[in-house]
């Protein structure tokens, strides 16, 4: 049947027809069946998908940040294995620690820039970087870039997004950080990396406390050291009083009791100190009252019967101290009551706040700084 309007034009679209009409009066009129058909065909052809697009805009982004990069250092930094990545580092530097340092150093600060994007790739890069300094032939060649792959692997592990994504590895970095800070023989950074250690440490408690003790242990044993006290007495306060916190945990305590003795023993030590305890004297007195009271535990006394002595020798030394007394004139008092089991211990509070914000703690396992543990953790891509 023909159209009540005189068809002057047809004009195709995408396989559909708009349709153009000039009326008795002249006046032009358009009928749109076709170009409904035309838009939905169009609109099925749409070339991204909103999910689709964000991966090729972080594809884009992971790209251009390793653009920097050697080639074969690019290649494994986009195959996200750190095993790979510390080959390529290895091949690359031929030996040369100047060479691998630099070439760590340059691959955090790329592995950085992709962070919030794709931490499960920044942390593999942080692992391989962190394991490709440890050699001390490479922290006496290159000091300043060992520091600056220590200080951008921190800020990496400290992120939660790398937590969250891996929980082991994360852990086993931060342990491994400390150990190659140590070697450096730079008390500053001691204090810092171990600072920042002692951040995975806490966010770790509550779902694996044997591996919040284990970096405890050894972030305290890496500030016990009077150089780095005098260097950063606040950094060496903020890792004593994580770890007091830590080991007032029944479940610490539990787990690894031997651990969590020698660990109030030390933090007693440290905190009494003059440079560190003037820092923050009400921090210093609530750190020993926790560690007080984890050597009294029944658990931990059991296996560690010393450590009790131990940390009530070195708070009463602390009540007997001229130079804590200056700086604090209750201090004698406030000995005193940690002794009588008058002041309370205060214990970590990352589990209160998981349950207020309702944000996860991933589960950690055995945290270890020795090489193979390390890539064992790293889950390839």
């Amino acid at each position: 049947m023909r159209h009540p309007l005189d068809c002057q034009n047809r004009v195709a679209i995408c396989g559909g027809e708009m349709k153009v009409f000039s009326d008795s009066r002249g006046k032009r009129r358009i009928d749109m069946a076709g170009t409904v058909l035309a838009l939905a065909v169009l609109t099925l052809a749409a070339p991204l998908s909103p999910a689709w697009s964000q991966q090729a805009r972080q594809g884009q982004q992971n790209g251009s940040a390793a653009a920097s990069l050697p080639p074969a250092l690019q290649a494994a930094f986009s195959a996200g294995n750190s095993q790979q990545i510390a080959a390529a580092i290895a091949t690359l530097s031929g030996g040369n620690p100047t060479v691998a340092a630099s070439l760590s150093a340059s691959l955090l600060s790329t592995a950085e820039a992709i962070l919030a994007t794709d931490p499960m790739r920044a942390i593999q890069a942080a692992a391989a970087a962190v394991q490709a300094v440890r050699a001390t032939t490479v922290a006496a060649a290159a000091p300043q870039q060992t520091e600056s792959v220590l200080t951008q692997a921190a800020r990496i592990f400290v992120a939660p997004t790398a937590q969250r994504v891996a929980p082991e590895l994360t852990a086993s970095v931060a342990a491994a950080a400390i150990s190659v800070a140590v070697s450096t023989g730079n008390p500053t950074l001691v204090a810092n990396v171990s600072a920042n250690a002692m951040r995975v440490a806490e966010s770790v408690l509550s779902v694996n406390p044997a591996a919040a003790v284990q970096i405890a242990s050894q972030a305290m044993q890496a500030v016990s050291s009077s150089v780095v006290q005098q260097s950063s007495p606040q950094q060496v306060m903020a890792v004593a009083t994580s770890a007091a916190r830590i080991i007032v945990n029944p479940e610490a305590q539990r787990v690894s009791p031997q651990a969590v003795g020698a660990i109030a023993g030390t933090v007693a030590t440290v905190v009494s100190s003059p440079a560190v305890y003037q820092s923050a004297p009400a921090t210093a007195i609530q750190a020993m009252a926790n560690s007080y009271a984890a050597a009294q535990s029944t658990v931990v006394a059991s296996v560690a019967p010393s450590a009790s002595r131990e940390v009530a020798r070195a708070i009463a030394d602390a009540g007997k101290s001229n130079v804590l007394s200056q700086v604090n004139p209750n201090n004698p008092s406030e000995m005193n009551r940690i002794l009588n089991n008058s002041a309370p211990a205060t214990a970590s509070s990352t589990q209160t706040d998981q349950q207020q914000t309702g944000t996860q703690t991933p589960q950690v396992t055995n945290p270890s700084n020795d090489a193979s543990t390390i890539f064992a953790n790293a889950s390839p891509s």
